[in-house]
């Protein structure tokens, strides 16, 4: 997780290049109410999306993009 938060680059980019894709990682994540199902679900994304989605929920300079992107989907 730690790594990813130093990534935010890689988060950018899937947030400009990939948006529907991160709609629908984040839509699926935010459904899910239990550590072990957001484990495996994160493990199951790709290396990008997942950088990407632990920024947007950890790293303010991308969860201010997700908000300019209108990406706020949680």
């Amino acid at each position: 997780m730690t790594q990813a938060l130093n990534e935010e680059s890689t988060a950018y980019n899937v947030l400009y290049d990939r948006p529907d894709e991160f709609k629908k990682a984040i839509l699926k994540f935010g459904k899910l109410n239990y550590r072990e199902e957001q484990t495996i679900y994160v493990d199951n994304l790709d290396n990008d999306l997942k950088i990407a989605l632990v920024c947007s929920l950890l790293h303010n300079g991308t969860r201010e993009l997700v908000s300019e992107l209108g990406l706020n989907y949680l």
